[in-house]
């Protein structure tokens, strides 16, 4: 049924960037959308080289072991080709504290087409908290329309503490005014299907260009519940608004989306074997259920 649950969550996922009026053709004809405000119409891929700094904390709810906390330090720097105006690249990096005891850090790679009418691109991260780590490579898919956006990580995730499992990150938002945006999504996990709403406003009508409040909550299967909130400072972009800022200079940070899938794991009673994508594993991130079906081990804090 999991499984059901898993494949049936990544049909929607397809279904709600397919279902956009131009989710599909937006490549095709690059013709301006004729309702999108004037400030959200992207020249290029990216506008100019421009970095966002964000500071945020959080704690994720590990099922039979309580919340574990985290805090993060994430940078990001946006490029365009030169050369090929509507192509451009986004690098993600972080680094923090885990539950207190352990360093998280991740990185993301952002290589992707936009225009006026949306993105279309590839990505890959890579997440970890000592001792689990893993990866996810996608597509990343975005369609613009007014003021609402659709924008899909579609993927898969491997890795030596994960078994090796389709994922998503689909999302739509709606900007009530030019800098606050709110989004409601789904995400699937390797703790299975999660329900996420999360915030964005840019400060620069109370005196802070530049800065911007953010956060997320979301809640899933295996008694999952997870959430963070921090501060974001983007320099370097021509874009004045927040919308402006998300549809002509950076990419949607997935940090730490990505640490996830590492909120509970167990160890094995006996050891995996080595696949194509993993040396031999000793430990499982995944649903209570999962860890419990191959050792009676169970949920362990590693």
């Amino acid at each position: 049924m999991t499984k059901f649950y898993k494949a049936a969550s990544f049909a929607v996922g397809l279904l709600c960037v397919a279902g956009s009026a131009n989710a599909a053709d937006f490549l095709l004809d690059p013709t301006p959308v004729a309702k999108q405000p004037a400030p959200s119409q992207p020249a290029a891929a990216v506008d100019a080289v421009n970095f966002e700094l964000s500071v945020l904390g959080g704690a994720y709810q590990r099922n039979v072991l309580g919340t574990a906390s985290n805090a993060m330090f994430v940078a990001s720097v946006a490029t365009p080709f030169p050369g090929f105006a509507n192509f451009g690249a986004q690098l993600d990096g972080a680094v923090g504290i885990y539950d207190g005891d352990f360093t998280s850090a991740a990185g993301g790679l952002h290589l992707f087409y936009r225009n006026e009418k949306g993105l279309i691109g590839i990505y890959g991260d890579w997440a970890y908290t000592n001792p689990e780590h893993g990866g996810r490579v996608g597509v990343e898919l975005s369609s613009y329309h007014d003021r609402w956006s659709i924008d899909a990580l579609l993927g898969f995730q491997f890795g030596q503490h994960f078994e090796s499992e389709f994922i998503d990150e689909v999302d739509i938002s709606y900007y009530a005014t030019d800098d606050f945006r709110v989004s409601i999504g789904h995400r699937l996990t390797s703790r299975g299907n999660v329900g996420n709403i999360s915030f964005e406003h840019l400060l620069t009508d109370q005196g802070f260009d530049g800065i911007s409040v953010f956060g997320e909550i979301e809640a899933g299967e295996d008694d999952y519940v997870g959430g963070f909130g921090g501060i974001r400072y983007a320099f370097g972009s021509n874009a004045n608004t927040l919308i402006e800022r998300d549809r002509q200079s950076s990419v949607n940070v997935r940090i730490p989306r990505n640490l996830t899938s590492v909120t509970q794991c167990g160890n094995l009673d006996v050891p995996r074997p080595a696949t194509s994508l993993r040396a031999e594993q000793s430990n499982l991130c995944a649903s209570e259920d999962e860890i419990n079906a191959v050792s009676s081990t169970g949920i362990s804090k590693l």
